[in-house]
């Protein structure tokens, strides 16, 4: 990575994984996690003014409780030059394996770009899509204003199987988020494995 044309501080992106037992984990437990990594790593993080300064950092997408991710994202603001590489090393080694860091480079897209999210489903018992056929599906959902109806069938792009695997590819922008739990409780399957694997913007571009 060469630091020429660069002011700092800068953001940087983190892509990494949370997987296994860290599905159990909240996105506050999440967050400290990632401070105190960075914290023990060393990086050069660029922290807010105040009385109460801490470490500058946004995360994309919110991870449903119970899912895995391969596919997640953080982006910090550093104060000065560290090679993309050193920082996924030195992170990383702050970091258990269920936590890899997988990439670190400058952001190319707005977390506000992030449209579809594309989720990996092992079923471990029987299960049946035919609801999904029909027109309007309609679940209860628990909002801001109370409970509300809301047809998920709305905000699902596809859903494919493949072999022992069902592919669900759903709207993940903030008005229209899908859980895909709440898809495979429709199906009548409670014991599965859910890993979110991909996200893309409205053009069905990997988000990066």
């Amino acid at each position: 990575m060469l630091s020429q044309n660069i002011t700092y501080p800068c953001w940087v992106r983190i892509k990494f994984e949370k997987m296994n037992v860290l599905k159990f984990i909240s996105h506050l437990d999440l967050c400290r996690t990632m401070k105190t990594a960075l914290t023990r790593a060393g990086i050069p993080v660029w922290y807010t003014e105040g009385f109460n300064p801490h470490i500058k950092m946004v995360f994309s997408l919110p991870l449903s409780l119970g899912t895995e991710s391969v596919c997640e994202f953080v982006d910090i603001k550093i104060t000065e030059h560290m090679d993309f590489e050193e920082i996924k090393s030195r992170l990383g080694a702050a970091l258990t394996p269920d936590m890899a860091i997988t990439e670190v480079y400058y952001p190319k897209m707005k977390f506000q770009d992030i449209k579809y999210s594309l989720y990996e489903v092992t079923p471990y018992e029987p299960y049946d899509l035919s609801v999904l056929d029909a027109e309007k599906v309609m679940i209860k959902k628990h909002s801001k204003k109370g409970e509300i109806e809301i047809d998920i069938k709305e905000r699902i792009k596809s859903i494919e199987v493949k072999g022992d695997k069902i592919m669900i590819l759903g709207c993940a922008d903030q008005d229209h988020y899908l859980n895909p739990e709440q898809v495979m409780a429709l199906t009548d399957c409670t014991d599965h494995r859910i890993i979110r694997k991909e996200i893309y913007n409205e053009r069905m571009q990997i988000f990066r």
